[in-house]
C-alpha cells in the first residue's frame, strides 16, 4: 500500500470509494441510508470547496483508492484573531481493508503547514470517539446539532425591521459586518471578500436592517453543483412516509426526497446578529424560510446548548447531534486559546 498525496486524476476513484459506502450502510429494517457525495467529481469538489485543499489517499495496486482523508485548511476567528485552521473530513475506507489511520495523518502531517486541526463526530459515532478520546488524539470542543427543517416549519413572525436581498452596494459594508461581529465567535469564517466561496454572491444574502443599520444577515446557498445527499432507502416507518410527503408538508416537516435523487435544499448560512439585537436572527430566520420556499428543506446548524441551538430546538425537524474536536495528536501545534463562544458554519462540516 502506498500513502500519497490525490492528484486531479484521482477524482474518478475517489468518487467511486465514496459512493461505494453510504453513511451508516444500510439500516437494520428502519431509518434512512443516505449517501453523502460529490458528483460529478470528488478531487475536484474539494478543490472547489476549498482551493487549498489537501487529500491523502491510500492506494492500492494501480491506480485504485483504497482509504481517503481530507483536510480543508480555511481562516477562522480565534479569540479574535484570523488563524489558519484545518477541518479534517472524508475519511472513508473499503470494507475490509486493514488501513492505518495513523499512518494516513503522518503523511497529511508531513504535507502540510496546518497544524492546528479540528473534526466533527456524530453522535452515532460513539465508539470511535471514545477510541480517539481514549488515545488522547481528540478534546471536545462542544456539541453540535444540525437541523433538517420545511420552509414552512419556521414562522414569519411580525417584526419591525427591514427584511430585504442584498444588492452589489451593500458589498463593502456586508463585509463590515461579518469581519466585526464574527471576529466575536472563535471558529467563525474570517471574511476577507464577500466571493470567498463557491457558488456564493453578495446577492445570496439577506439583511435585516433597523434604522438603516444591519441588526443581522445570512445566506441561502444551494452546493448542489459540487456537494449532493442522497437518499438510497428507506426502511421502516421512513418506508410508508417516503409515500406521504403531502402530509408530512402539512405537518411542516421536511419532505422525503425520490431515491437516487439529489435532495433539493439549501443552507441557512452565515447567521449573525449584532448583541444589541438579540432577537433578530430568529427573525431573519423566518424571512429566510419564507425567501426559500422552492426547497424541499432547509439545513441549519447550531451549537448545542446556545441561544439559536436552544431555540431551533422547539422547532419541528429532523436533527442530528455531533461534537466538534480538537485534534490533540502529538504533532499538531498548541490547541488554540479561544475567550469567544464557538460558532461553526454548518455548510463548511
Amino acid at each position: 500500500m502506498i500513502y500519497r498525496a490525490a492528484t486531479p486524476a484521482d477524482g474518478p476513484e475517489m468518487l467511486r470509494l465514496m459512493e461505494s459506502y453510504p453513511a451508516g450502510g444500510r439500516p437494520a429494517g428502519k431509518g434512512i441510508q443516505i449517501l453523502y457525495t460529490r458528483r460529478p467529481d470528488a478531487y475536484q469538489s474539494y478543490v472547489t470547496e476549498c482551493p487549498g485543499a489537501e487529500i491523502i489517499l491510500c492506494a492500492g495496486g494501480g491506480a485504485r483508492v483504497l482509504a481517503q482523508i481530507v483536510c480543508l485548511p480555511r481562516k477562522l476567528y480565534i479569540g479574535g484573531e484570523a488563524r489558519t485552521v484545518g477541518y479534517v473530513a472524508g475519511l472513508r475506507k473499503e470494507d475490509g481493508v486493514r488501513i492505518s489511520i495513523l499512518k494516513m495523518l503522518e503523511t497529511g502531517y508531513a504535507q502540510t503547514s496546518v497544524k492546528q486541526l479540528f473534526c466533527s463526530i456524530l453522535d452515532d459515532h460513539r465508539a470511535a470517539y471514545d477510541l480517539f478520546a481514549k488515545r488522547g488524539w481528540i478534546r471536545p470542543i462542544c456539541g453540535y446539532s444540525t437541523y433538517f427543517l420545511h420552509p414552512a416549519a419556521l414562522k414569519r413572525p411580525k417584526h419591525g425591521y427591514r427584511f430585504r436581498r442584498a444588492v452589489s452596494g451593500d458589498t463593502d459594508r456586508l463585509l463590515a459586518f461579518y469581519q466585526t461581529v464574527g471576529s466575536g465567535y472563535s471558529y467563525f469564517p474570517a471574511f476577507v471578500t464577500m466571493n470567498d466561496f463557491p457558488g456564493l454572491t453578495v446577492s445570496d444574502f439577506f439583511l435585516l436592517e433597523d434604522g438603516g443599520e444591519i441588526a443581522a444577515a445570512g445566506a441561502l446557498w444551494d452546493q448542489r453543483a459540487y456537494k449532493q445527499c442522497v437518499a438510497l432507502g428507506y426502511y421502516g416507518i421512513y418506508r410508508f412516509a417516503a409515500h406521504c410527503n403531502p402530509l408530512l408538508r402539512l405537518l411542516r416537516y421536511p419532505p422525503l426526497p425520490k431515491t437516487n435523487t439529489a435532495a433539493c435544499f439549501a443552507y441557512i448560512s452565515f447567521l449573525l446578529d449584532r448583541q444589541d439585537h438579540p432577537d433578530a436572527a430568529r427573525v431573519l430566520l423566518g424571512e429566510l424560510a419564507s425567501a426559500a420556499r422552492g426547497y424541499d428543506f432547509l439545513t441549519v446548524g447550531a451549537v448545542k446548548g446556545d441561544a439559536l441551538g436552544t431555540w431551533l430546538d422547539a422547532v419541528r425537524s429532523v436533527k442530528i447531534g455531533s461534537r466538534l474536536c480538537l485534534i490533540d495528536y502529538e504533532k499538531t501545534g498548541a490547541a488554540p486559546v479561544y475567550t469567544t463562544p464557538p460558532r461553526f458554519e454548518c455548510a463548511l462540516l
